[in-house]
């Protein structure tokens, strides 16, 4: 687990910086502040140390085993609890190139009310209060 873990890092390194840049893009950029926390086994996140223009990104992972793991890149908008997916790709071995992330910027975004308890709780997680303790914790 720790080997896929250390694998993931360095994908994640190297899908940062194809989408670095500016205030305005949805993904997260390598440049950005972030916390991270465990979402459920197999499944953790990142997720931007600040918002912009009242909007926060979130980048999740799920591990799926030899197959990779799945990286999605969501945006939240915590004044009207909505969400939209910004990016969704697969990484796979360590040497392989990473697929380039498609730079949307946010007003490309198409935001939804979530409904599943999945997008539910990444909404919950992000406007909830839980990620402004867990950065205090890390600034104590």
């Amino acid at each position: 687990m720790l080997k896929q873990i250390a694998i993931v890092v360095a994908l994640v390194a190297s899908t940062s910086a194809v989408a670095a840049g500016s205030a305005n893009t949805a993904i997260l950029s390598d440049k950005e502040e972030v916390m991270s926390f465990t979402v459920a086994e197999n499944t953790w996140a990142v997720v931007a140390a600040n918002s912009t223009k009242g909007l926060t990104k979130l980048r999740e992972f799920h591990d799926m085993g030899d197959a990779g793991v799945q990286q999605i890149d969501y945006v939240v908008n915590c004044s009207n609890r909505k969400l939209s997916m910004a990016n969704f790709q697969v990484l796979t071995e360590m040497n392989a190139k990473p697929t380039e992330a498609v730079d949307r910027s946010m007003a490309e975004l198409k935001f939804y009310q979530p409904v599943i308890q999945h997008d539910i709780n990444i909404v919950d997680n992000v406007c909830g209060g839980r990620l402004a303790m867990n950065k205090v914790r890390a600034i104590n």
